[in-house]
């Protein structure tokens, strides 16, 4: 079902230009995202954003400089990643058990 990689990126949502730095860093290297998703997760702005993004060759290099942005804690990529249809097919949520974890350009986990 998916076509791309799934991935996950923790940080703190202090403006909206959270979201664009975090969508521009993927498509100024002409990576496509295909659909975003976000939620509150804690009430200091803790935010977790679900894009997922089309496989290109420059997709890791996307990946490691969002791990720099400010405002992000980690950018997780969910290896084994596959989106399951929510309450009536009305939207879809992420599903996986592999995660690799990048934090500052370096890979962590």
């Amino acid at each position: 079902m998916t076509q791309g990689r799934i991935v996950k990126v923790t940080g703190y949502y202090r403006d909206p230009g959270f979201l664009e730095r975090v969508i521009s860093t993927f498509r100024k290297l002409w990576v496509d995202i295909d659909w975003v998703t976000a939620r509150r997760i804690s009430d200091d702005g803790l935010y977790e954003v679900y894009l997922l993004v089309r496989e290109t060759k420059n997709t890791h290099l996307a990946i490691l400089n969002l791990s720099k942005t400010v405002d992000v804690e980690k950018v997780e990529v969910l290896e084994d990643g596959k989106l399951v249809p929510c309450q009536s097919n009305s939207f879809f949520i992420p599903s996986y058990t592999k995660v690799t974890t990048y934090s500052w350009g370096e890979k962590v986990g």
